[in-house]
């Protein structure tokens, strides 16, 4: 049964998105997306309580990117290579799939919501697994042990937010891979020498 809730809430969130990219999310409507999803209305207002509340779901579009590539990568990398691996491939996806001004939606509402603030849900798969990373780099010696994983996580997110939001900002207008290519470095070798 949890599997057919997940497939079907899947499904909506996946139609609602297509249709955002589509046509934008203003032009967007519920029915279309209930259509889209080949859902019902009830089905629909069970898991949202309206078009707002997709908006958080784009950071589990993330999460679920994460997951694929849990499977993709080599886990002999060091930790220091998983997150530069893991970075460089969610923001190559979502700088070519997904609409800088979407992404100004969720941080907006993030900003204003009264639901749980998806982008900071340390349940998320994003959460957990990078953070499992930092303890790793942390047991390796990669990682200078003057700060916690948590820490470390809670950094590197900051890192994450703070370059979506410049791209969406400014509209897409830089490529929002290669900035990261070439900022995070620092930021991971100032996590060896120890904050």
């Amino acid at each position: 049964m949890a599997r057919k809730r997940q497939s079907t809430k899947s499904r909506i969130v996946k139609s609602a998105w297509a249709l955002f990219s589509k046509k934008g999310y203003h032009n967007t409507t519920v029915d279309e997306i209930i259509a889209s999803s080949k859902t019902s209305k009830g089905t629909f207002y069970h898991y949202f309580k309206g078009k707002e509340s997709l908006l958080n779901s784009l950071s589990y579009l993330f999460d679920q990117k994460y997951e694929e590539l849990q499977e993709l990568m080599d886990p002999q990398l060091s930790a220091y290579d998983k997150l530069l691996f893991l970075n460089h491939e969610l923001f190559k996806m979502i700088e070519h799939s997904i609409d800088y001004e979407l992404l100004g939606y969720l941080y907006s509402s993030q900003l204003i919501t009264r639901d749980k603030k998806s982008l900071s849900d340390e349940k998320r798969f994003y959460y957990t697994w990078l953070t499992e990373i930092f303890k790793e780099g942390l047991i390796n010696k990669e990682f200078k042990d003057t700060s916690s994983a948590k820490e470390l996580m809670n950094y590197y997110a900051m890192f994450e937010r703070a370059l979506l939001y410049d791209w969406a900002l400014y509209k897409g207008e830089f490529s929002l891979t290669k900035l990261s290519d070439r900022l995070l470095p620092p930021l991971l070798d100032s996590f060896k020498k120890g904050l």
